[in-house]
Parts: C-alpha cells; structure tokens; sequence
C-alpha cells in the first residue's frame, strides 16, 4: 500500500514555491545552516528536452535553470535524463546537432568546471542514431558503463540507467548484480541514486516506468532499503513530486524544460532541486523558477499584448540569443503596430534563425499555438512563398486550416506535406487527421 508521507507538508511546500514563483522568480525551502557550516552541496536537475521538431533548441527554461544552478556553487549536478528530443534523429549529423545544442545550452557548467552525471532518458534511445550518440558522449569513462557511482565526501551517488537495451524500465541483469556490490560497498555513507524512470510514477507514464515489473522494482526497492539508501531522483514524468513509499523516498525532478503535465497542485511548474549535506543532517531545497517565456505565451492567448511584450522583453535581456522571446514579442509588435521594435525584431530572429523561410515559418508556428489564425496565415504563406517543399509549413497550415474549419483545404494540404517527411510518426499522424477530416 502506497503511503504519502507529509501530504500537508508538501501541499505547503507547493503553496509557497508557487508563491516565490509569481514574486521573486525562484526561491527555496529551506531548513539549512549557514554556507560556511555546508559540508557538501549538489543539483538535481533534468528532463530538459525541446518540446517538438518545430521548437528544436533547448528550452528557454533550461538556460535558465545552469544560471540559477551554477550560481549556488554546488560540487556536481545531476541530469534526470531525457536532455535531447531524439525520436526525430535519423542520422549521426542529426545525433550530433541535438546532442551539441545541449552542451551549448550546458556550457555554463562545464565552464565551471562542475562534475555532470547524467542518467539516460529513453528519449536517447529512441533510435540507433541518438542512443549512439548518447553512449559515446556520457558513458562513464572508467567503467565503460552506463551505470556507476561517485563518492564525495561523505556521500555516495549510484547513476543507474533504466534505458539498457532489451532492459528498459527495469534494473535486472548484471547492472542489478553490480548494484548490489555498490551498495554493500557504500555502507556508512549517505547513498543518493539517480535514475530516469520512477518506481512509483505520478500523473503520467503509469504504466512505462519501473512499476511495469512490478516485482522487479519492489526487489529493487527493498534493495535500497536494505542499504539505507536516502533518496531517490528520477525524472520522465515533467512535474515536481515527492512520496514516501515504504520508508523509501522519491523525487521527480522533471521540471528543467520539457512540456509540463498536469496542474500547479500536481507540481507542474518549471523547477530544480538543491540538496545540501552538512554531517548526518540532509536539506532538500526545491528551487521554483519563473518560466517568463511560458507566462507571455499564455498572455498572448488571452489576448493580454502588452503584458506578453513586457515579459517577451525581459526574457531578451537575460538570454538575447534564444529565438522564443524574440518570437513572442516581435509578433506583439506586429499586432500593436510598433514598426521599428517589428522590424528590429525581424532581423534579430535572422541573425538566430539564419534565414527567411525559418522565421516567417516560426512566427507563423507560433502565431498558431496562441489561436492568432489570421496572423499565422500571414507567416505561413510568407515562408511557402519561399520554400513549396517544406514539410514543416504544409504540415502547420494543414492544421492552421482544420482551426479554421476549411477541412478539405486541410486534407489538400496535409497530402502535401505527407511525402515530404520520412518521419514515421508524422506520416501516421497525417494519415490519421486526414481520415478524421473526411
């Protein structure tokens, strides 16, 4: 029987970081001692893929989260996994770009000089091509592996990976028997694991994560609780949640970038975790971030213009190289007819964006995503004046006229994107909506 430890507790944790969030931007909960009686600090962190193929670079958020992150100086970071889309990676180039933008979206940490352990997500091995990748970039050097641990002071971190070929969602096999010896081995030290999946899912992925062996994840979690093990960090599911479980603690701390699910009170907002370890003492600090970015997405759709530009231009004075601010408030100055900031906005997305058909297809993307159809027409059919043989334009329009109920141009349309993809979920999707189109 599954038993929630501190259910008001963590309502009250959720209340007030909600509360930092709409203040401050990022805040803590906190019970720790002062920074020069801090024996050991660290970051949990992850989950930070794109959203989609049309959005392909790294979250705003993410930027967001090494700044906030590096800045608490801690001694290594832990990466809950899943940091690149990767079920569109159908070449080694493509690999290598994803992978690439996340180590530039990374790079404030590795200039730090920060240890970072990251675990695989099954977004790494959706393909050869990206699990490749993956393996090549952040296998542990010294064991060759994929899981390993890490001593510190007078902790122990256990990077485990739910993603093994053949082995998904489960530890079994031989990374199983070498866990056993870690554990043994770890005896007397403060134990953390990192892995991808939960034991114990929340909201979503109720049936592809650890508990889909069900025996298998209660022999592993009895195993941790043999061993002390003081907690555990997962991430797949993109919320903020924390059970107790049988004496065992849980963390999802999937709130670096990926599309969130659920509501505020399930714990979706944009967030990492700080733990500081100071003797036997352990402080779990849950750092909200304020996702500027998310906030003037939903005032533009509620029409709230000046409101979206305000928070789009905040956005650009802390990340100016990032497309998505830049996005959201030159399309506000489209629709309140500031000509200079409009025009200024355009050449700045050409600098990021490097060509014509790719910021008029991205403000027309947007423009859709807000319900602005009109003014998304205007973008999309600019960047189909460029380019008739982009996937990525019918493929919007296709649904830009389903909004606007003219379904047999839909179904003309999204028959002109079909062949131009070879992307088998797109083209299943196509096929999909023109028969419900019919």
């Amino acid at each position: 029987m599954e038993m929630i430890a501190g259910e008001s507790m963590k309502r009250k944790l959720q209340g007030v970081c909600i509360l930092l969030v709409f203040l401050f931007g990022c805040g803590t909960v906190s019970t720790a001692q002062r920074p020069e009686e801090q024996a050991l600090n660290f970051v949990v962190m992850g989950d930070n893929r794109p959203a989609n193929e049309f959005r392909p670079e790294q979250p705003y958020i993410y930027f967001k989260a090494v700044q906030k992150a590096v800045a608490l100086d801690p001694a290594l970071i832990l990466n809950t996994g899943d940091l690149v889309l990767g079920y569109d990676v159908d070449s080694r180039e493509k690999a290598k770009k994803e992978f690439d933008d996340f180590e530039k979206a990374t790079a404030l940490i590795r200039e730090k000089d920060i240890p970072l352990y990251i675990t695989m997500g099954n977004h790494s091995g959706y393909t050869e091509f990206s699990r490749e990748a993956f393996v090549e970039r952040y296998i542990n050097k010294d064991t060759g592996s994929l899981y390993y641990s890490v001593d510190m002071k007078n902790c122990h971190f256990i990077i485990l990976c739910s993603e093994l070929e053949n082995e998904a969602s489960q530890i079994t096999g031989k990374q199983l028997e070498w866990l056993k010896g870690d554990l043994k081995r770890a005896e007397g030290k403060h134990i953390f694991v990192l892995l991808h999946r939960p034991l114990y899912p929340k909201i979503e992925h109720l049936k592809d994560s650890l508990n889909k062996y069900p025996g298998k994840r209660d022999a592993l979690a009895e195993l941790f609780k043999q061993y002390n093990v003081s907690m555990v960090f997962v991430g797949h599911v993109h919320v903020y949640n924390f059970s107790v479980v049988d004496r065992l603690g849980q963390i999802i701390a999937g709130g670096s970038g990926a599309p969130l699910v659920g509501t505020i009170d399930d714990g979706a907002f944009n967030h990492f975790f700080h733990v500081i370890v100071n003797g036997d003492s352990i402080d779990y600090r849950l750092i909200p971030l304020q996702n500027e970015v998310q906030l003037a997405t939903q005032l533009m759709e509620e029409g709230r213009i000046q409101g979206a530009i305000s928070l789009a231009e905040k956005a650009m004075e802390m990340f100016p190289d990032h497309p998505m601010p830049h996005i959201i408030a030159t399309t506000g100055y489209k629709l309140d007819d500031r000509t200079v900031e409009y025009n200024t906005g355009i050449t700045k997305l050409l600098s990021i964006l490097k060509s014509q058909e790719e910021v008029f297809f991205r403000l027309g993307e947007f423009c859709l995503s807000v319900k602005l159809l009109d003014l998304s027409d205007y973008y999309l059919s600019k960047a189909l004046a460029i380019n008739k043989n982009s996937f990525n334009v019918w493929y919007h329009y296709a649904q830009l006229k389903t909004e606007q109920k003219q379904y047999d141009t839909a179904i003309k349309m999204y028959k002109k994107a079909l062949p131009l993809t070879k992307n088998k979920l797109h083209k299943q999707q196509i096929k999909e909506r023109i028969e419900e189109l019919k």
